[in-house]
């Protein structure tokens, strides 16, 4: 299963999303926080040119597999509400790269995304 929000696929980093995104070990809550530092060591690791533009990629990729998560009825209710709790994450990352007004104004329409759409999915 290939998650074309993200640059970066692999076996083993496709697995932890699916996980994640499907809540397929939903009472193992420590898979959400290893799943953001397997992103980031494997973003790191690589050889991709480890720029701005491309961490922006990374941490929007985030939030949208977070926000499908939360936006996902037939998840249990824990596991949406764990990736609520979490999903500030990809935005503070974001705002730490946020430089320009342009990427600020784009970083303010992903919270607007997130408090509108999260009004709608209640975990």
């Amino acid at each position: 299963m290939n998650f074309t929000y993200f640059t970066l696929q692999t076996a083993a980093i496709n697995s932890i999303r699916k996980k994640v995104r499907y809540g397929e070990d939903e009472n193992n809550p420590q898979i959400l926080l290893f799943w953001l530092m397997a992103e980031q060591t494997l973003f790191t690791d690589s050889d991709i040119n480890t720029d701005d533009d491309e961490r922006w990629q990374m941490y929007q990729a985030q939030f949208r597999l977070l926000l499908d998560v939360i936006c996902d009825n037939l998840l249990p209710e824990h596991w949406r509400q764990l990736c609520l709790d979490n999903i500030y994450r990809p935005l503070i990352d974001l705002n730490r790269i946020s430089q320009c007004e342009t990427r600020k104004k784009r970083l303010r329409g992903l919270w607007l995304e997130l408090n509108i759409t999260s009004q709608y999915f209640h975990c």
